[in-house]
């Protein structure tokens, strides 16, 4: 199988793809280490966005991945053992050097794909702040790729369009991606009513002991690799197609040029 990340290459393959025009873009990963509950390991959002991303390099002609950070901003999370979490301003700073970094090398196509709902805003501003200084690079930032998944599968799901923090969509997809670090004989469901009631488009700024006592949110006893092979595909299916149309269009849009 030929290599995709980007750490797997030499330094002579990687001068002789860039001399040969075979490097375009970069899929970069964000990830976090904390608890998901009694049923699961403690590094979904880095193992799924990763196989997310290695999947769709493969399909793809010019994409190569940058190795994910294991870790994010998991202070909401940090009740429950062994959390590792960075301050947000470590995010922004570790985000920049990388997009830098590529964009320094000629990388100037990158696309964020976010496995933690912590990092979003860490991210966005590193992107606008890379932006800002490079106008001539294109970032593509995908926060939330759970959400895409939730819309498409509605009818999949038995509880909260799969949602929640080791819940019914993120055990399943973890099964299709790291069966043998999912225990679904200990999943217990619990979904915080009052926390969804209570907020239609606006955000209660929770700690997780506020509305669990597991460590996880929506009801993973759901879970079937069945639902997790299809949100993978769809997630994969998703930036293929995302990528391919920006290679269509050689990265420009609207007015740029």
């Amino acid at each position: 199988m030929r290599k995709i990340f980007l750490n797997e290459f030499t330094t002579k393959e990687i001068n002789q793809k860039l001399k040969d025009n075979e490097l375009d873009s970069a899929i970069t990963v964000f990830g976090s280490c904390e608890s998901h509950g009694n049923h699961m390991c403690l590094g979904p959002d880095l193992f799924v966005p990763t196989e997310i991303a290695r999947q769709a390099a493969l399909r793809l002609h010019k994409t190569i991945v940058v190795p994910g950070i294991p870790f994010g901003a998991s202070m909401h999370y940090n009740q429950f053992p062994l959390s590792i979490t960075m301050r947000f301003e470590t995010i922004i700073a570790i985000a920049e050097d990388i997009f830098d970094s590529l964009i320094l090398h000629g990388m100037k196509h990158i696309l964020i794909l976010n496995g933690h709902d912590g990092n979003i805003p860490a991210l966005e501003i590193a992107a606008r702040k890379v932006k800002d200084r490079h106008k001539d690079a294109v970032i593509i930032f995908i926060p939330a790729w759970w959400e895409i998944t939730g819309h498409k599968m509605v009818e999949d799901f038995d509880v909260w369009n799969g949602l929640g923090h080791g819940g019914e969509g993120e055990t399943s997809i973890t099964m299709a991606v790291r069966p043998d670090l999912v225990s679904i004989e200990d999943a217990v469901g619990y979904t915080p009513k009052d926390t969804i009631r209570l907020c239609d488009h606006s955000s209660i700024i929770w700690d997780i002991k506020e509305i669990t006592h597991t460590g996880a949110t929506g009801d993973p006893s759901k879970a079937t690799r069945e639902k997790g092979e299809k949100m993978l595909k769809i997630m994969v299916d998703y930036i293929e197609k995302t990528i391919l149309a920006f290679e269509k269009d050689n990265w420009n849009y609207d007015l740029r040029q």
